[in-house]
């Protein structure tokens, strides 16, 4: 067990670390572990029901809303890379039922599994200060508050990249142990590993990270340590299997990439996603904090590990073979923010600033040890406020109604909803025209999103229903081949977008067929009308 830890001793947490040969202090560090979460859940919750949904998230919604085997055939044609996360959202729908609350809440419930785990993991080689302020930090970053209240699976993401790392150091620390136990260990971490790339392949470049931690660890005990080299002979054999494993479902995403044809190429304009949006998302004054922190956490790592080594004791030699905090943050900060990019320039472009959200633990570990190295407790609270009053703009810009690119969907849904509550006997048909920013999908993304406001409304341009497609999205019919099924429709509603305006074409479609404007409403890149005969 670590070291007994109070808040009194002004001294560093680097000299109070516990003894990293040690077993990760899970039960000493439970309670600040589950504070800690709780404390990112309720905050990623916290009024996360506000911003309508958006594109992104109707595509889970239209994937999870079908049976089972429509999804499946549904993923090998598309979306192959969000399978498993889809079946995950298939059972927690078809247990709670939908709605954009419940769609959200797992995400948030993610976040504070990633800020719980981060504690832990910082214990396991720093002071308990340091560990809750990275927790602490995580919660606060804007990328976190962000996909805590997104229906997508990037919350998920970072809660396993700590589970992942946790278990590499588990694994890590039973080099001297007989080989049976490794073996057992180094299979727990493959096995993870595939599960976590499945989950989302981008992850496959934190395997690589923790690759890079282990050279660094065996390279940092002057490489004579039987240990440590058993323990990266493990992670070698572990990797490799996961990888052998993983080619189908490699080749099955490659074979999908089409569907990230929107990604940019690489251009100078990717730094700022890599400095800024990544993972201070829109929050500029954060993010120039939040690099200034880091780097004074990696110089106070550093300088930690020297002072460590020039003391020469046995407790520096034992701690030198197992991965330092320093290996474990920097590797896993860069590494895979580099090699998306690297790719993307060599090959195809995959870089998204999203998509590497998974690493925010590492920039919350060493804002954390930051922090704590201001030692003073009113200094560090004062420096948590202030990141606080950083986060809060950003915050409150994630929580208003258009939040998510703009989105008017929920504004539309309750127009038509209380509109239609106004006329209960009207006999209603509905055109769905182009979605803006997305030619593949319809304003029916919109129905997908708020099912109860389109409930009962006649759409007569469908051919395909989405789930019977094997796609994400329905199929259509002209316009002019579907004039039949008007017959005994007294009001028809059109919702399109702003900008490839269906207007003057439906309304003189539908003038022949003895219908005139009745309404019109222009809402955030949405326009509303109906008609009526």
């Amino acid at each position: 067990m670590g070291e007994r830890v109070t808040m009194t001793t002004p001294t560093t947490t680097l000299r109070r670390a516990p003894d990293q040969t040690a077993r990760i202090p899970v039960r000493a560090s439970v309670r600040d572990a589950l504070l800690v979460g709780l404390f990112g859940t309720l905050l990623a919750l916290a009024w996360s029901w506000q911003p309508s949904i958006w594109f992104d998230e109707a595509a889970t919604v239209s994937a999870t809303m079908r049976s089972w085997p429509e999804l499946g055939r549904m993923l090998l044609s598309i979306d192959a890379v969000h399978g498993l996360y889809y079946a995950g959202m298939h059972l927690w729908l078809d247990l709670v039922g939908y709605s954009p609350f419940a769609l959200r809440l797992p995400s948030a419930v993610f976040v504070g599994v990633a800020a719980a785990l981060t504690v832990i993991l910082v214990r396991s080689r720093a002071g308990r200060r340091t560990a809750v302020l990275a927790g602490v930090a995580l919660c606060l970053l804007p990328r976190v508050t962000w996909m805590g209240a997104e229906g997508r699976s990037y919350a998920l993401t970072a809660a396993l990249a700590v589970a992942l790392t946790l278990i590499f150091l588990a694994a890590w620390r039973r080099g001297p142990a007989p080989r049976r136990i490794r073996v057992l260990w180094w299979t727990l971490y493959g096995v993870i590993a595939v599960v976590a790339t499945v989950t989302f392949i981008y992850l496959a470049f934190l395997v690589g990270a923790h690759g890079l931690t282990a050279l660094w660890t065996v390279w940092a005990g002057r490489r004579r340590d039987r240990a440590a080299r058993a323990s990266l002979f493990g992670w070698g054999l572990a990797s490799l299997a996961a990888a052998v494993l993983l080619v189908p479902f490699a080749l099955g995403v490659v074979g999908q990439s089409g569907q990230v044809s929107w990604i940019a190429p690489i251009s100078w304009g990717s730094w700022n996603g890599v400095f800024v949006t990544q993972w201070f998302y829109l929050n500029r004054p954060f993010a120039l904090v939040g690099w200034a922190l880091v780097i004074v956490g990696v110089a106070a790592l550093v300088v930690a590990a020297r002072r460590s080594r020039a003391a020469g004791s046995e407790t520096s030699r034992a701690q030198a073979r197992n991965p330092s905090l320093l290996a474990i943050a920097v590797p896993w900060l860069a590494a895979p923010t580099l090699g998306v990019i690297v790719a993307s320039a060599i090959a195809t472009p995959l870089y998204s600033p999203r998509y590497l959200t998974f690493s925010a633990p590492a920039v919350a570990i060493l804002i954390g040890v930051a922090l704590d190295a201001l030692r003073r407790r009113w200094l560090i609270v004062s420096a948590l406020v202030a990141l606080a009053g950083l986060a809060a703009p950003q915050f409150v810009a994630q929580r208003q109604p258009e939040a998510k690119q703009n989105s008017s969907w929920s504004e539309v849904a309750d127009l038509i909803s209380r509109e239609r509550t106004a006329r209960p006997d009207d006999t209603a048909a509905i055109i769905y025209g182009p979605v803006r920013q997305h030619p593949a999908a319809t304003t029916r993304v919109i129905a997908y999103s708020y099912p109860h406001a389109f409930e009962g409304l006649i759409d007569v341009k469908l051919k395909t229903p989405a789930a019977q497609t094997g796609g994400l999205w329905e199929t259509r019919y002209p316009l002019d081949d579907v004039t039949d099924r008007f017959g005994g429709v007294d009001a028809v509603w059109l919702v399109t977008s702003d900008k490839q305006d269906w207007r003057p074409g439906v309304t003189g479609k539908l003038s022949a067929l003895g219908y005139t404007l009745d309404e019109e409403w222009s809402l955030t890149g949405v326009n509303v009308l109906r008609y009526v005969r």
